[in-house]
């Protein structure tokens, strides 16, 4: 990397850093390489215009199709432009052409820039009352049974006994809309995230022998094992109500994907025990994999850094086909997508920030043979 600032690689040196830094295990290490080199060498040098001015560059050349040796014969500050200087931070890679995809779209910027969801979700309560948790201020929201319902900080939503229990048990209901996200400690201490476009149904309280919630979209859990004898039931519901599967959690973080525009529900197990009850059977997922939950039950191994990291603030695609993009775009950004000459088969893989706007998105993600025009909240896509 040294030898690179310094221009000093050869064609063959140039290759095998380009090479490298297309495994995920290198990419932070050149990023903390390139900020240093950023800050050291061109403090009061480089301001943001001709950052953007060395990206535009090197997109360029990248359209151009001069990829050979490309960022090698550009200043160090060119190519850390392409490397760090949008805020999205990340590389894409056309997994069919195995070549860097820096210019990714060419959009039409709405007046309005379209920006990415946030700390959004309605709190329907047991009387059927509504409460807007981003707008709501920090504290006790309400009294639920034996439980105060409190909203904490960083958008988290949590219920007190404060030693108590018995008593009424009543439900309260927490849903996303499209471009919201929200964290619920539940009455047992288990932790929930919600994705987009989804909901959770849950009793103020556990009270009996099990534990049981119902859920829509995407959720991941991670649950408390401390009430062993009191087994955590998930059943998985379409959004208008109907069953689609049923777990049973021993004490476990997983991630469910249930959204009904995808083709089955997918269940990951991170840690701990997960059974799919289905026709009086119980079926065991194993750490480590993914359960396709269709017609079938079908196990595979899965990258959970790549299931979880909507959870963690990011995007993360490996061998992801534009459909699957966009949709994962069409439920964080609240926008629909068309495809007039339908779904381009080409692959993608790799990283962003879910903070980024829905401009910086496609620009990362439509790659030079693909159009994204961006009218109003609706996307169009079309191979060029």
């Amino acid at each position: 990397m040294q030898k690179y600032v310094a221009d000093e690689l050869t064609e063959t040196e140039f290759s095998q850093l380009w090479n490298a830094l297309r495994q995920p295990g290198h990419r932070e290490a050149w990023t903390v390489f390139m900020h240093q080199v950023w800050e050291q060498q061109g403090a009061g040098m480089q301001g943001e215009d001709l950052k953007k001015e060395s990206l535009a560059n090197v997109m360029k050349v990248l359209h151009e199709g001069k990829r050979r040796g490309m960022i090698k014969k550009l200043s160090w500050w060119a190519a850390a432009a392409c490397m760090i200087g949008l805020s999205a931070g990340a590389f894409l890679f056309n997994a069919k052409k195995n070549t860097p995809a820096v210019e990714l779209a060419q959009a039409v910027t709405p007046k309005t820039p379209i920006r990415p969801g946030g700390n959004h979700a309605m709190l329907t309560l047991a009387d059927g009352s509504v409460i807007e948790l981003d707008s709501a201020a920090n504290g006790v929201l309400g009294q639920q049974g034996n439980a105060k319902v409190v909203k904490l900080a960083n958008g988290k939503l949590a219920y007190d006994h404060n030693g108590q229990r018995g008593g009424e048990v009543v439900y309260n209901t927490m849903r996303t809309p499209r471009g919201g996200q929200y964290q619920v400690t539940l009455p047992d201490g288990s932790k929930v995230w919600l994705n987009a476009a989804s909901s959770i149904t849950y009793p103020t309280a556990f009270t009996g022998k099990e534990r049981r919630v119902k859920i829509t979209g995407e959720v991941y859990f991670e649950v408390n094992s401390l009430n062993a004898q009191s087994p955590f039931y998930v059943n998985i519901m379409s959004e208008e109500g109907k069953q689609k599967d049923e777990l049973v959690v021993l004490g476990t973080s997983f991630n469910v994907n249930a959204y009904d525009n995808e083709d089955v529900v997918k269940t990951s197990l991170l840690e701990g025990k997960v059974l799919i009850l289905r026709q009086e059977q119980k079926i065991p997922i194993t750490v480590g994999y993914q359960a396709r939950m269709g017609e079938i039950i079908e196990m595979e191994r899965a990258d959970m850094e790549e299931v979880t990291a909507w959870k963690d603030g990011y995007f993360k695609f490996s061998q992801a086909n534009i459909g699957l993009v966009m949709r994962q775009a069409e439920r964080w950004y609240d926008i629909e997508t068309d495809f007039p000459r339908g779904i381009p088969s080409d692959a993608f893989s790799g990283t962003l920030p879910r903070h980024v706007s829905l401009e910086q998105f496609l620009q990362i993600l439509v790659y030079s043979d693909i159009n994204a025009v961006i009218k109003d909240r609706r996307v169009i896509v079309n191979s060029k």
